[in-house]
């Protein structure tokens, strides 16, 4: 076998762990908070994906012979004996690997599909909520606040409120914002890149300070003049100046969005009957 052949012959069976570590990456984006992407060229994701890839072989090989084994009993059970109509697709793989035998089309083509189909059992494993479950209590991403605040009460219905203040004061004054995350981006070393707000509420905050009049008087900080500016707001790190997240769960949310619309519709009734 050349070098071009067993170079591919080497992609193909890696593939279904390059399956478990594109899913892995693809599902970081469904968590609401997104870090880099696991490279290939790391120890950590080259060692998953070699591990998963032959836990998978393994698995398939078991199918595979179990299915081969079952055809053969059946066609002895019928009286034909035929056995099966091709050769075991890992046997033949192993045979052309030794070069001590040819590979018919039919053979490649069973190879090819049981290698897409354990493709599919990675992915599966992969984007399962078995796997979520099992690791519920482990950042596994390693996000550390991000994941005690934000993916972890997303899985359990909860929904994340920040209220971010932003490093841009103006005297004693500042802008605000209070919105549902809606995206984390963090860095390598899980340092804050940026973070979105759906549907966010803009204010602006005061910082209450000691006056010589007042000296009894407590730091503190109030708001003023909130409005809902709507969509989407980014805010990058560098004018965040802090972050304070709370989680509140689905149902709370609901019920209070439920409540407002029906106060909506009853002024709107109420305008039209003083109207009439």
């Amino acid at each position: 076998m050349n070098f071009t052949l067993a170079l591919l012959a080497g992609l193909v069976l890696l593939l279904p762990g390059i399956t478990a570590l594109v899913s892995w990456n693809f599902q970081n984006v469904h968590h609401g908070a997104k870090r880099p992407e696991l490279q290939l060229t790391s120890v950590t994701a080259l060692f998953a994906a070699l591990g998963i890839a032959l836990a998978m072989h393994l698995l398939g090989y078991g199918l595979v012979s179990l299915g081969w084994a079952a055809a053969a009993q059946l066609g002895e059970a019928s009286g034909h004996s035929v056995g099966p109509l091709i050769e075991n697709p890992y046997d033949m793989a192993v045979a052309l690997a030794q070069g001590s035998a040819k590979a018919s089309a039919a053979s490649l083509f069973a190879f090819a599909l049981t290698v897409l189909f354990e493709c599919l059992m990675a992915w599966q494993l992969v984007t399962s909520q078995g796997l979520d479950i099992v690791f519920d209590e482990f950042d596994v991403r390693s996000q550390g606040w991000v994941f005690q605040h934000v993916v972890r009460p997303l899985r359990h219905g909860y929904k994340p409120i920040a209220y971010i203040l932003t490093s841009t004061p103006h005297g004693e004054y500042g802008i605000g914002y209070q919105g549902v995350v809606a995206d984390i981006r963090q860095g390598d070393n899980g340092e804050l890149k940026s973070i979105s707000l759906a549907d966010p509420e803009r204010f602006v905050y005061q910082v209450v300070h000691r006056k010589p009049d007042q000296p009894r008087l407590v730091p503190h900080i109030e708001t003023h003049d909130r409005d809902w500016i709507g969509g989407v707001v980014v805010l990058d790190n560098a004018v965040i100046r802090n972050i304070v997240i709370q989680n509140i769960p689905d149902v709370v949310i609901e019920e209070v969005e439920q409540e407002a619309v029906h106060d909506g519709t009853a002024v709107e009734a109420g305008e039209e009957g003083g109207v009439a």
